[in-house]
């Protein structure tokens, strides 16, 4: 079973051109929006530029280091769970890395959807960040979600973003997201 949110706002991560498996960072100041889909095979979220693939296997954790942050773990059709990714490595879901990671923290957002497409379509960063440091200042590391849910994510490193969980199956979600590094 799928549970969907229609909202073809976004295109599709990829669906420009193709995505680049190398690692390129976010630029400061730059805002980020995208739709990519996290899935069993690669539960892992990278904050990056546009050009580059924000879902990565767990074999890429030690080499994308600071530029990885989130994993998606997959329990059933009701709810999948994200995690920070030292959480992730802590439970043991990434094997061993001997690689450190940003501390990254992860909240319900307190933003309606529509709040959430007005803001990517502004592309406003100040709002972006006031968001995320409010969400997140209880310094959460993981949580459930389901469709509907906007997911709010800020690291140690300055990034700030809002993902929307649009769709979920057994093994996968598909997101709207944005994010920016603000120094």
């Amino acid at each position: 079973m799928t549970t969907t949110l229609q909202r073809p706002l976004f295109a599709r991560t990829g669906s420009l051109g193709p995505l680049s498996g190398s690692i390129i960072p976010a630029e400061l100041g730059k805002f980020y929006a995208y739709s990519p889909v996290f899935t069993d095979s690669k539960p892992l979220y990278a904050l990056m530029d546009c050009k580059a693939n924000k879902a990565r296997t767990l074999a890429h954790a030690s080499e994308l280091g600071q530029e990885v942050h989130l994993h998606f773990g997959f329990d059933g059709v009701t709810s999948a769970r994200v995690s920070s990714i030292k959480a992730a490595q802590t439970a043991g879901l990434l094997g061993h890395t001997g690689t450190e990671f940003d501390d990254i923290w992860v909240a319900p957002a307190p933003t309606a959807i529509e709040d959430f497409y007005v803001l990517c379509a502004r592309r406003d960063s100040a709002k972006l960040s006031d968001i995320c440091k409010l969400a997140c200042r209880e310094r959460a590391v993981s949580m459930r979600v389901v469709p509907g849910d906007v997911v709010a994510v800020m690291t140690s490193a300055g990034k700030y973003g809002l993902f929307l969980i649009k769709e979920q199956s057994p093994m996968s979600v598909s997101v709207d997201a944005c994010h920016v590094l603000l120094p």
